[in-house]
């Protein structure tokens, strides 16, 4: 729970710092969204070796050794001269990222399986809650005018060592049991049974890209908020996506992971289209929330059905998972952008909608497990 908690804290810091580097290097939201990709294509690169190499050198040895080496790239947006070298910048910060939550997934469903019940989405909690806390500390930085690479700098020297302890604490944990053969692939694609699963994910992800990317500028630029209020809607965000996610392992019991995914999904796009309808800080800002609060159990969802089907190791099916997700932070800023430039930023928030609409009515795909094979039977007289 640590483990979640500083992963989202560090990099929660980055999203109030955006509009201030969007307006010292002078993009428009159209080359912001191209500086953007940077982080998800870097991602998508490093998650196509993720599941093997956490296969080979344990999820315990991943998180410790990714975290040191994605803290120090974390500074790097904030020393950005132009567009370029932004993308640059969160592309290196993409590499590893992805291992740390690959790694931090797999671990999560490993201790999981050995208490003998559900901590995934309290895990997820507790990333939303470093979420709140990392945008409320990148808020005080930009109210305080401290410069985007100073602060950075500060939040990696801090949580270098709290992460390489937190890193030496994790417990050992066996392996999830799995029928599938051996280990060959040298990346982890979606099976072709896993591809609802990885839709219905890509979804509520594309949401929450819309909601770390975009909410600060959208409140700065639409709401005309100021610098430490702009921090305000990824926060409340954040604060409710805990909330959720707090109470989803008990919702998930109570009531089944189907319905309870497909009731959030339906708060969340309830959420989102009062953010793109919303023109006061207050209605914006509830729109956020409700937007977080809906998308709480998402990925945890994904996350446990995906290293649960038992028809490969766990690693590389959570590493198909996450490709499929980290897609979704490739096209969903640039699309939010370009459509930004056309017809302003609402219309931009507002194409996430259909697709987060998607993801309520695909559902259904956390019930579904691969078919066990058919094996001939030896018959005789």
């Amino acid at each position: 729970m640590a483990v979640f908690f500083m992963q989202a804290m560090t990099l929660a810091n980055w999203v109030p710092r955006i509009p201030d580097v969007q307006e010292k290097l002078s993009l428009t939201p159209g080359e912001l969204s191209i500086a953007l990709l940077g982080m998800p294509v870097g991602s998508l690169l490093a998650l196509l070796s993720s599941g093997p190499l956490i296969e080979k050198i344990t999820a315990r040895r991943t998180i410790y050794i990714g975290f040191l080496v994605y803290l120090a790239f974390l500074p790097l947006a904030g020393w950005a001269w132009d567009l370029p070298s932004l993308f640059a910048a969160l592309f290196l910060l993409g590499i590893f990222f992805p291992l740390v939550d690959v790694a931090m997934n797999v671990e999560a469903a490993r201790v999981q399986d050995a208490l003998r019940r559900p901590i995934m989405s309290t895990c997820h909690g507790f990333w939303s809650v470093g979420s709140m806390a990392g945008a409320l500390i990148g808020a005080a930085f930009a109210d305080a005018q401290v410069a985007t690479h100073w602060h950075l700098l500060i939040v990696t020297l801090v949580s270098i060592p709290i992460c390489a302890v937190i890193g030496f604490a994790l417990p050992e944990v066996a392996p999830l049991p799995r029928t599938g053969g051996a280990l060959r692939l040298p990346f982890a694609l979606p099976t072709l049974g896993m591809l609802g699963l990885v839709v219905f994910c890509f979804g509520a992800v594309m949401g929450e890209v819309a909601a770390r990317s975009w909410s600060a500028v959208y409140l700065r630029d639409v709401i005309e908020a100021s610098p430490g209020s702009a921090g305000f809607g990824y926060a409340a965000f954040s604060l409710f996506m805990a909330c959720g996610r707090f109470l989803g392992d008990w919702a998930t019991i109570r009531f089944g992971s189907v319905l309870v995914a497909r009731l959030s999904c339906t708060i969340a796009v309830v959420g989102m289209v009062l953010v793109v309808l919303g023109n006061s800080l207050v209605a914006v800002i509830a729109g956020f929330a409700a937007l977080g609060f809906g998308l709480a159990v998402v990925y945890p969802l994904s996350a446990t059905a995906a290293a649960g089907r038992g028809d490969r190791p766990a690693a590389l099916n959570m590493g198909a998972l996450s490709l499929g997700a980290f897609a979704a932070f490739m096209l969903g800023p640039p699309i939010t952008g370009f459509v930004a430039d056309e017809w302003g930023l609402r219309a931009g928030l507002a194409t996430v909608i259909p697709v987060v609409a998607l993801s309520a009515i695909l559902a259904g795909e956390l019930r579904r497990r691969p078919r066990p094979r058919q094996h001939p039977q030896l018959v005789t007289d």
